[in-house]
């Protein structure tokens, strides 16, 4: 992504963020220990300011997989931990998280998501 985003060089392109994807594609973003390196890398490749939204998803499979698999917060192997860590993070302070969730009731994004990404971030916050 660095390579394309070096390419074009116009200040208008900005990314999106996947927590599942970057979980699944090797980089647990759900670790205290690896966050910062894993940002500082995203920092110098592609630019935090380019930076402007995170799909926050919890991930259905394991680390590493490879497999784009969404799951409800908290309901996977991200988990409530995971979204502290990630929540926790100066680089994800000022972005907007979207849920891309399957739901409770299979019905997308729902209130119960929602609440359990408040509840995490108030949680943070307060520490």
């Amino acid at each position: 992504m660095g390579t394309i985003i070096k390419a074009v060089n116009h200040p208008n392109l900005k990314v999106c963020l996947d927590t599942e994807h970057c979980f699944a594609a090797g980089y647990n973003i759900a670790s205290d220990d690896a966050i910062n390196s894993i940002m500082a890398e995203f920092d110098s490749k592609i630019g935090l300011e380019r930076l402007v939204a995170v799909h926050a998803n919890d991930a259905k499979v394991e680390f590493g997989s490879g497999v784009d698999r969404h799951e409800n917060i908290g309901e996977g192997y991200i988990g409530e931990e995971g979204f502290e860590v990630i929540l926790g993070n100066p680089a994800f302070s000022q972005v907007p998280f979207f849920l891309e969730v399957p739901g409770f009731d299979g019905d997308g994004p729902d209130e119960e998501n929602i609440n359990r990404l408040k509840s995490i971030r108030s949680k943070v916050l307060k520490e």
